[in-house]
């Protein structure tokens, strides 16, 4: 049978590189549906970076999932394009950092529902389409396992997605569905983008590793998770050896 991969916010960054490494890896008969929020352009270089018989398997899906309604129409559509789904990647992520002593109820609400709260209920609307032995992957953060100052609200988020990991894996035994989570550090992506020299060689200092990490290594971790059927209830982390030193 043909395996069906369901992606979200899949066309910039970690999203990126695991659906063009799923798609690298993917054979005859396979579909990859890939969602994204907002950059039409983005979905057209993703699409036009392919060859041609991955850009056939790939099915691009415009939904603000920072959004209830627009999720539940997603995942409506989701539904109409295929029978079942074997891989699950919730992807979607935003954060800030405005001070905390500055955030408004609203900032606050808007950060836990699109990195928690509607994925889970993502997760719910899709349990139905999951087929048995299917795997799903919460992307969550190194901030979810130990305080991350910068930004309160993404550290809690991020935390309660890689409990809720934990916690799923019994509502999906009876379809013997493995529900896992990948914790990266500091990513080489586009949220990047403003970080002083400065802060690159201090961070770098605490790393292992002695750099980023990037999508790439990410996607390579994610893929071998969702390829691992006796993976189940795990955090896996990549870090290039964060607080060593």
């Amino acid at each position: 049978m043909s395996n069906i991969s369901v992606i979200t916010s899949g066309t910039s960054g970690i999203g990126r590189a695991i659906v063009k490494k799923i798609l690298a890896e993917s054979a005859e008969g396979d579909r990859v549906i890939v969602n994204y929020g907002h950059s039409d352009q983005a979905a057209e270089d993703l699409k036009n970076e392919l060859p041609e018989k991955q850009r056939e398997r790939l099915t691009l899906v415009k939904a603000d999932l920072s959004d209830y309604d627009a999720m539940m129409e997603f995942a409506g559509k989701v539904k109409e394009m295929t029978d079942h789904i074997d891989w699950l990647v919730l992807n979607t992520g935003i954060g800030t950092y405005v001070p905390y002593d500055e955030y408004t109820f609203e900032l606050w609400n808007h950060i836990i529902n699109t990195n928690l709260s509607i994925p889970a209920f993502l997760v719910r609307e899709l349990k139905p389409h999951m087929a048995e032995y299917g795997n799903i992957l919460f992307m969550g953060s190194q901030a979810g396992q130990q305080p991350y100052s910068s930004s309160l609200v993404y550290s809690v988020s991020k935390a309660g997605v890689l409990h809720m990991a934990k916690c799923l894996v019994k509502f999906f035994d009876d379809r013997r569905v493995s529900v896992n989570a990948i914790a990266p550090g500091f990513i080489e992506t586009r949220w990047q983008k403003d970080r002083t020299d400065e802060s690159y060689e201090r961070i770098n200092r605490k790393i292992a590793a002695h750099r980023f990490g990037t999508p790439e290594e990410v996607a390579s971790l994610c893929f071998a998770v969702l390829s691992n059927d006796y993976l189940n209830g795990s955090v896996y982390e990549v870090t290039g050896g964060y607080d060593y030193f």
